[in-house]
Parts: C-alpha cells; structure tokens; sequence
C-alpha cells in the first residue's frame, strides 16, 4: 500500500475517464436468484446495502476492546507499509511479526503505526475450494467468526476463505485482481473502489508485461496513470459503508482507496468448482505469467493444471479436510 494523497478518498475519478465510470447498483434485499442471474453470471459488481447489517461485529469491532479481549494473544504478521511498495514496476512486500492484541490497539490509537494486516484468516471452507487457497496466512483468528454471519450466495463448500484486512486508513492498494468470486464488507471506516472488467487488461497495463496481477494504479502521486488509451477504460466506481457487502467478480481490477481512522474491513473469498475451475487455473497462471508472452502463459497454465490435479488427489476431491495451516507472510502459491 501507499500513502495516498489526502484527496484521493475524496475525489471521485469516474469524470477522469472517457467514457465516465459507471455508478454500481445497491439493492436491498437481494435474493440469491437474482445475485446470481443479475450479477454473479454476466459478472457485474453490486453493493448489497444491507448484506452485512445484521452482523455483530459492526458493535464490537467498533472499538479495539472486544477484539483484543477474545483474539488478542494471537500472532500475526503485519505488511510493513513504509518499507514495502505496491506499484506493478517495483512490487515488493516487507513483514513484521506482531501481537494480534498490539496491533489492534495502536491502530485505534492517536499515531496508528505503517502497519496493515492483509487476510488473517478467520474461516475457511468445508470443501476442495479452501483447499486450492493460500498456502501461508499472516494470522489465524477463528474467535471473531462469531460476529459474522456467511452471506447467503454461496454454499459453505464453496467458500475459499473469510479474512479481517486491518490498517491506519488514508491508504491504497495497488490495481490488481483476485482469482476468487469476492464479497466485501467494511466493518469500521469506508472504501472508496475503482473496478475494471478482466477483459480491459490491455488498456490498464499499457503495453506493460507485469506479473502478480498488478497493474499501475490510478491514484494522484501515480506516474502517467492516465498514459496512452487508459483513460478509455470502461469501469465502476463506488464507495462502500458499514453494513454493506461489495461483490466483486473473479478477474475484475480494482483499487481500493480507505477513508480516514482505522480501517477494518472483511471479505469471502468463493470459488464455486467444478463451475469456475477453468477460469481459476486461467486467472492463477496469469499471476506467474504475465499478459502478453503467449509461451510463457501455456506453461504456467500447464504447471497450475498440474498442481490443481495433485491437490484434487491429495485431498480426495475434497473429501479431506486441508491440513492445518501454517502462519507467516501471505503465501500465493496453490
């Protein structure tokens, strides 16, 4: 993450496109029937305005007390932001090893540290699809479960992982996308979010053959963002609250900006199998591979078939629970 300007929260960036960034839809009361019909197959953002309402951690989580009291002890590893970079021409990730509890109450605190906790784990799912997910989380906090509640639009076999994403606010993620269906909801603080259809891939890199699925982003102190065709991508922009849910579809870029104070937020990570299978082996090799070496994408699309293959024996399709997993800075391999 970067520190952005203290605008970029603020400043809307759908006039700065041509044609502007369209608003997403915010329903209340979305049926599981129309998610899937209206948004999850032709892959349309939406908020659900009251996905997340009835969620007790919006009390809870408001203040550090009830978190350090019941997952305070835990460990975690924390994003250094001040030594790290996110930027897709010089990515590169620093960690440092903290108390869960610390953590909480520094980032609640007056001069909240350059520390960001990026997918402690919270839950996993019962099937295969949490067995292709990280290798390595930063920590495990299985004691806040019990403020959430699993959204409807999934069934629990299909649930990769739940994460809690904890920072001082005023930040920025880099462009990027994830492999996995995404449900987000903020749960202190507010997010402002740029998003961009997979297939707008070429415009957003500009020629650049990056890997990791980043591409350079859109915020103020960003060099040439809008250099070359990029401000032709077609897009969203919103910005989401407590008690909402943002469903963001496997492939599709974004970049999140957080408002001011501590930020907290969690997310559902979903991969529906056998449904989604190959355009999750497809997303994965693109992270190792880049865009526009042809070559390059067959083999490493070649070798994640294989490791989705080995997995899928490993665990006897899913008929084996995954291994106990393993703390440390986030792991992206299968």
């Amino acid at each position: 993450m970067q520190t952005p300007d203290a605008s970029d929260f603020s400043t809307e960036l759908a006039s700065c496109f041509s044609p502007p960034l369209q608003s997403v839809d915010v329903v209340d009361g979305l049926s599981a029937r129309d998610f899937e019909e209206r948004y999850r197959r032709p892959r349309r953002p939406v908020i659900i305005n009251d996905g997340a309402r009835q969620w007790r951690a919006l009390q809870r989580w408001s203040t550090p007390d009830h978190l350090v009291s019941v997952a305070g002890h835990r460990n975690a590893f924390v994003r250094d932001l001040e030594a790290s970079n996110v930027e897709a021409g010089s990515y590169h990730e620093e960690y440092r090893e903290v108390v869960f509890g610390e953590l909480v109450e520094r980032l609640f605190g007056e001069q909240p540290p350059a520390w960001y906790l990026t997918q402690g784990l919270i839950m996993r799912g019962s099937g295969f699809s949490a067995m292709l997910a990280r290798r390595t989380w930063p920590a495990v906090l299985p004691e806040l479960a019990q403020d959430l509640t699993l959204p409807p639009y999934w069934s629990e076999k299909d649930l990769a992982q739940c994460n809690l994403w904890l920072g001082p606010g005023d930040q920025i993620s880099g462009l990027h996308y994830d492999e996995f269906d995404n449900l987000n909801g903020v749960v202190v603080g507010s997010k402002r979010w740029i998003l961009f259809p997979h297939d707008q891939a070429a415009v957003l890199l500009n020629g650049q053959d990056v890997r990791q699925t980043i591409a350079p982003g859109f915020h103020a102190k960003a060099e040439n963002r809008f250099e070359g065709s990029r401000a032709t991508a077609r897009g969203y922009e919103c910005v989401t609250h407590p008690g909402q849910l943002l469903y963001v579809p496997a492939g599709m870029w974004h970049q999140v900006f957080s408002g001011p104070g501590p930020s907290l937020a969690v997310n559902f990570w979903y991969l529906d199998l056998p449904r989604d299978t190959t355009s999750a082996v497809v997303l994965h090799a693109r992270r190792y591979s880049g865009f526009f070496r042809r070559k390059r994408f067959l083999l490493a699309l070649g070798l994640v078939g294989a490791q989705v293959s080995i997995k899928a024996v490993q665990y006897g399709f899913g008929k084996r629970a995954p291994a106990e997993v393993e703390i440390g800075p986030p792991g992206y391999g299968l």
